[in-house]
């Protein structure tokens, strides 16, 4: 998981004063960057054809049945 964290951390947490806010807040606001944007929407270079890791899971799924 160390590219998630990189990612994490440039195109989310380095954008916004998460020294400010309770830590409830950031812990939303990671949860939401990973299960929304990372997981379904963000290009991965990795996964044949470029498909999100939630896209590439439910295309190998559809292959394997």
């Amino acid at each position: 998981m160390p590219e998630t964290s990189a990612s994490l951390k440039k195109e989310k947490l380095y954008r916004i004063r998460t020294e400010q806010m309770p830590m409830a807040q950031v812990k939303s606001i990671v949860f939401r960057y990973i299960m929304t944007y990372y997981n379904r929407r963000r290009i991965y270079t990795a996964n044949p054809g470029g498909l999100p890791p939630a896209a590439y899971r439910q295309a190998a799924r559809g292959l394997a049945a």
